[in-house]
């Protein structure tokens, strides 16, 4: 009972305090402030101290050691977790290590400890001496050799003749090998390892068995629960019958389908053994339909369109056969003319006619199962208000149906078809099309503006082999997509546009990813029937098509869509008092232009990204993007780099994050126009030489500010 009076006294003083101090303090034991490792080669630090349970005092959020260096500068409670020293633990992560060397074929190895104390804290010290490892001299598998083809088992097993015996990588090759025959039907596949080392040698002679077992097939397919959706649906979305060969994979991919079915709160696909036979397997698919209606609302931040908000109304088994129709509405822009451009609307024009409202409203409808299993219709009516800042505010009412066929596991083919009458906002779109294609004349651009369709056909064929399609660890994606604009299609707008986007993603440590991303595409417009009677020109690109490159989804150095081609603005009263345009533009400050994206006919752009888990819900990241969009993919200029640094945090609505990038580029020549007061457009004669950062001889800070970007938007950058 004292015992228990004493650990409740502790606990009040922790709660008091607000801090871990007061409760050790009850205690003799000394802090540990530090502990290394000497002799270790073959493992890191990092995979030694994973071994021990005995910590040292560290930082409680890498947040303060950057931006607040609150562990580096201060020694307070709030920012580190104590940690003491367990006597009675010490010799038992001596065991620890010693284990940990033997599994990994150091069975020589020995560990031991040299203690430091000072007052109230100690050092510790863990003196390792690896020696020699055992190493493989044959290996050989046998058993399943019909079943188990060579490049499977080297796929497989991590280790190969003369690898040290590390019995945990060895472990991790009989289970893949297990799972290999599992996947193909044999349930009861085991692999079991021999091995012998004669005595006094450093060398093993391994043997793993592979015993596969009979192989099973699928019994009876019971479903149970469907109510109102119906046995047919889940029949049609699981990816095995009665007689099938049972195949894990297969249980796998159904319990994926059934997951992505709106219609359904819940799946389960259990398994179950015949009593009177070993080569049939009953499965039982249970089900919970979801409620058949549901609201669901959500708010969101992004540097280009400021505040975010969106409310959806779904109708779940709509007609039966568990079809879907939801009713959505989205608005951006929220609170852009309020701000101004301050964060977090920071990519957010200036100019009042990109600070308007933005929303759309759109009706859509899915037939989860068309026909078959692996189709999906999808079909919708909309009405929106777009803009992308500096560049154009679309307005556009149209549909769209879309069929996907799910060619194999995580493979899919979708072909879709959109027709939108399209329209742009007065003073949005006319320096895009003055620019780019030289049409200057206020009423040939009216045409432009005014309602076109834009009614393009698209083929887009997915891969996905990541473990996470939201954070990815390991594994890769790959997306191609074709899209074509002519008469046949009825699109104003005409050209063929292809677009290849990838990446691929490896799990160095427990905590540290890294990835890598490209993206190239290019658009060949041809004569459309926008300016039909009227044009000069015959190769238009719908800036909604055109490509562009920068911003939190791109190269981060660069502000939205401003990598590439872009042009330098003036209004009529930036130059007055100068004796003409031209001068005006050569000699005002890089600070008074307003610079406006481009965009091209090509694009290539990448990304390298080192990922590092700083907690369960924070990660830190380092990169570097590189790309360039072109006019032309006959007229390339250099590619340009970026690195950068970010954090993360891991919200319900998905990664909350926010990217440094700094750009390293001087100084360029660019094209430059003045916006008269009547709303004309006076294209400057010679381009004008552009250094938004060193043009005024900075001192070096206000050179690293001027080039440095933040990015703040919801989701991984790839």
């Amino acid at each position: 009972m004292k015992r228990a009076w004493r650990t409740i006294a502790v606990g009040v003083v922790f709660i008091a305090t607000g801090s871990t101090d007061a409760a050790s303090q009850s205690f003799a034991d000394p802090e540990v402030v530090q502990i290394t490792f000497e002799g270790n080669s073959a493992f890191s630090d990092g995979d030694l101290e994973n071994a021990i349970l005995t910590r040292e005092t560290h930082c409680r959020t890498f947040l303060f050691v950057f931006p607040l260096p609150l562990c580096p500068l201060t020694d307070w409670g709030l920012a580190h977790i104590r940690e003491y020293l367990d006597e009675g633990e010490m010799p038992l992560d001596v065991l620890r290590l010693r284990l940990y060397y033997r599994q990994r074929g150091f069975r020589a190895a020995t560990v031991d400890t040299t203690v430091a104390r000072d007052e109230n804290t100690v050092r510790i010290q863990f003196d390792v001496v690896e020696g020699e490892p055992t190493r493989i001299r044959t290996l050989s598998v046998v058993g399943g050799e019909d079943l188990l083809d060579s490049a499977a088992v080297a796929g497989d097993l991590p280790l190969a003749v003369g690898d040290p015996l590390d019995l945990v990588a060895l472990g991790s090759g009989e289970r893949a090998l297990a799972e290999r025959l599992r996947k193909g039907g044999y349930v009861n596949a085991q692999v079991l390892r021999e091995y012998f080392i004669p005595t006094e040698s450093l060398e093993a002679d391994v043997v793993l068995r592979v015993e596969p077992g009979p192989r099973v097939r699928v019994g009876e397919v019971t479903i149970v629960g469907s109510g109102e959706v119906g046995d047919g649906v889940i029949q049609e979305l699981v990816r095995f019958r009665s007689g099938d060969w049972f195949s894990e994979d297969r249980i796998v991919e159904s319990q994926r389908s059934l997951y992505g079915l709106q219609a359904l709160r819940w799946a389960n696909i259990s398994s179950q053994r015949r009593a009177d036979t070993d080569t049939l397997i009953d499965l039982r698919v249970e089900v919970a339909p979801a409620p058949k209606r549901s609201i669901q609302t959500g708010l969101g931040l992004q540097t280009d369109e400021c505040v975010q908000g969106q409310a959806s109304l779904i109708y779940r088994n709509f007609l039966g056969d568990a079809r879907i129709l939801r009713f959505t509405g989205r608005v951006s822009n929220l609170l852009a003319s309020e701000l101004q451009g301050e964060f977090p609307c920071t990519d957010v024009s200036t100019n009042e006619v990109y600070q308007e409202l933005n929303y759309l409203l759109d009706v859509g409808f899915e037939q989860p199962v068309f026909s078959d299993g692996r189709n999906n219709l999808r079909a919708s009516v909309f009405v929106e208000r777009e803009t992308v800042p500096d560049l154009y505010v679309r307005n556009a009412v149209g549909g769209q149906v879309a069929f996907s066929r799910r060619l194999q596991r995580r493979m899919q083919l979708t072909l879709g078809y959109q027709a939108a009458l399209t329209s742009f906002a007065e003073e949005s779109a006319d320096i895009y099309f003055c620019i780019n294609f030289g049409v200057c004349d206020p009423e040939d651009i009216q045409v432009l503006s005014d309602a076109n369709w834009l009614s393009p056909i698209t083929a887009l064929w997915t891969y996905d082999r990541t473990d996470n399609p939201f954070a990815a660890t390991r594994g890769w994606y790959l997306a191609v997509e074709f899209e074509n604009a002519g008469d046949l299609t009825l699109s104003d707008y005409q050209y063929t546009r292809g677009t290849i986007d990838g990446a691929v993603f490896r799990q160095l440590s427990p905590t540290v990813v890294l990835g890598a991303h490209l993206r190239t595409g290019a658009i060949l417009p041809y004569s459309g029937n926008v300016f039909e009677g009227n044009v000069s020109s015959d190769a238009i690109v719908h800036p909604q098509k055109r490509f562009f490159a920068g911003g939190p989804q791109s190269v981060r150095g660069f502000g939205l869509n401003l990598l590439g081609p872009t042009v330098l603005v003036l209004e009529e009263s930036d130059c007055s008092g100068y004796a003409s345009l031209a001068e005006c533009a050569q000699d005002v400050s890089p600070t008074t232009f307003n610079e406006r994206p481009l965009g091209g006919n090509a694009v290539f752009e990448g990304s390298i990204e080192a990922r590092f888990r700083a907690g369960n819900r924070w990660s830190v990241a380092g990169f570097i993007d590189f790309g360039q969009v072109w006019n032309d993919v006959d007229d390339r200029t250099p590619i340009v780099a970026t690195p950068g640094a970010g954090v993360r945090f891991s919200s319900p609505v998905g990664p909350l994050r926010l990217d440094v990038g700094y750009n390293p580029t001087g100084q360029k020549l660019k094209p430059a126009v003045v916006v008269l007061d009547d709303g004309s457009i006076v294209e400057v004669p010679a381009p004008v030489a552009y250094n938004p950062f060193t043009w005024d001889d900075p001192s070096t800070l206000t050179e690293i500010w001027r080039r440095t970007r933040i990015q703040f938007s919801i989701g991984e950058a790839f």
